[in-house]
């Protein structure tokens, strides 16, 4: 995954080179500009976000006409058949539970790759290679005692900070390696590799000598400080970040349609309000102030942004009429599968009782024996023998007169 992070950063990185001439190096107005390009690149998705939160606003009346059906119904069946419901609704009216998500996941891997971006101003900025970067890091943390600290091995936006002083930059050359072994995958400016070490060290000091190096200074901040250096006032960074991100995420709702399924989680969605900036807020605590400043600015745009899609595309609020259409809807729907249940119900209960019936005769209730001659002579052989029917005997009676005639 970091690697697809990476790739990204390639490509992002000309245009955080473009905003950093624009501006004079001026790193703070870098990343203003740098963040407001890219949600100018990410406004499609959001075009295509606000218009499916359109399609599901108009589905609403819908939606609580199923809800309102499964109404004091918790059991797990019940409520399963209420989601089924609503999702078989949904995709007869052709929405897309999905079609939200989509620009939210094209978006996530663009934001981690902007946290190499703004880390590493070294490579994305200054364009040193990796192996050249590996040498001035490495010298650079000697030279302030950062060596034994993990935590600078690969913040260069400390380093670029730092050698945007002359001095600085003079000491750092100065005590660059006069020998050793080249980095691997070490090359000039023209691409050429390089395979012998004083070549390398040369190529790198012209390199550190034509390079032009961001102004992380605003006044006197610096956005290359981290708050976690015991520079007491710098803690209002995470505080601040916390602030903003949690205000904008909180009117940005009231310009965002919200989904039943979303006001009904109540409390699970105010948690989730406070998590989200306060995890920013304790990153922002071990980063450069650089990567909080970026983080409210993003935020800031975001919800400029969000204003302006929800003014033009405008989700469909429901009237009481609708909701009385809705409850209608729902009460009838309600009393239909009320007598189904009822029909089904009966018809369960009369098979039950033919098959107890069955059990308990052999016959089924109702058989008629079939009359034929089987049965005739079945009739005829229970007669006591000597005895003859009456109607017989009035025939033969008939018979004899007949003949004595």
């Amino acid at each position: 995954m970091s690697a697809l992070f990476g790739y990204l950063a390639e490509g992002l990185k000309y245009v955080m080179i473009f905003c950093d001439k624009i501006t004079g190096q001026n790193y703070w107005l870098s990343l203003f500009l740098f963040a407001l390009i890219i949600r100018l690149l990410m406004f499609p998705f959001g075009i295509k976000q606000q218009k499916n939160q359109q399609k599901l606003a108009l589905l609403r009346p819908k939606e609580e006409a199923i809800r309102r059906k499964y109404k004091g119904r918790d059991d797990r069946e019940s409520r399963q058949k209420m989601q089924q419901e609503i999702m078989e609704m949904q995709q007869k009216e052709k929405y897309s539970q999905f079609g939200g998500c989509l620009p939210m996941l094209i978006q996530l891997p663009i934001f981690f790759s902007l946290y190499y971006i703004v880390q590493n101003p070294l490579h994305y900025i200054c364009q040193f290679g990796k192996a050249q970067i590996e040498v001035i890091m490495e010298t650079f943390n000697r030279l302030m005692n950062y060596a034994g600290n993990s935590s600078y091995q690969n913040l260069t936006i400390k380093a670029a900070g730092w050698l945007r002083d002359g001095e600085n930059l003079k000491t750092l050359i100065n005590a660059l390696p006069i020998d050793g072994s080249v980095p691997t995958g070490a090359v000039d400016a023209a691409g050429n590799t390089l395979t012998n070490f004083a070549a390398f060290r040369a190529d790198l000091v012209s390199q550190l000598n034509n390079a032009v190096f961001p102004n992380f200074k605003v006044g006197f901040v610096d956005l290359a400080v981290t708050p976690n250096e015991q520079i007491w006032w710098y803690i209002l960074v995470p505080i601040i970040t916390f602030a903003i991100l949690w205000a904008t995420t909180k009117f940005q709702k009231k310009f965002t349609y919200q989904p039943v399924s979303a006001e009904q989680q109540g409390n699970s969605m105010k948690i989730m309000e406070l998590m989200m900036p306060a995890l920013s807020a304790f990153i922002a605590f071990s980063l450069p102030t650089a990567l909080a400043l970026y983080w409210i600015y993003g935020n800031v745009i975001g919800f400029g942004q969000q204003v302006l899609l929800s003014k033009l595309f405008p989700t469909h609020k429901m009237t009481d009429e609708e909701v009385r259409e809705a409850m209608r809807e729902a009460d009838r729907q309600a009393y239909e599968q009320k007598k189904a249940e009822e029909k089904k119900k009966k018809q369960v209960e009369e098979e039950e009782r033919v098959i107890s019936v069955k059990s308990k005769t052999g016959t089924p209730e109702g058989w008629v024996e079939p009359m034929g001659p089987s049965s005739e002579t079945s009739a005829a052989s229970k007669e006591p023998k000597g005895k003859k029917n009456k109607f017989i005997g009035k025939a033969e009676i008939k018979n004899d007169k007949k003949d004595d005639e």
